[in-house]
């Protein structure tokens, strides 16, 4: 892991914006996040769907198609056929 140095100021506002911040550029690119108190577990931020409203609401749908741990293992295993 690379670690950066951070400035008086830079760690102020990074205090100052509490739990999880939005690193950007000058630009407006996402450079990333970072946790201001790592120790604290509810500061973490799970992963982000790239997935519409709709496609959630289909994958949750009590007649979606689903597979069991065996189906699936049995389909990951005739693959290596």
């Amino acid at each position: 892991m690379s670690v950066i140095v951070v400035d008086a100021a830079f760690k102020a506002k990074l205090l100052a914006a509490g739990g999880v911040a939005e690193l950007r550029d000058e630009t407006g690119a996402v450079l990333g996040k970072v946790v201001a108190d790592p120790s604290d577990p509810t500061l973490y931020v799970r992963p982000e769907l790239d997935l519409s409203d709709d496609e959630v609401a289909r994958r949750l749908s009590p007649d979606a198609v689903t597979y069991t741990t065996e189906e699936v293992l049995a389909y990951v295993k005739g693959l290596r056929k």
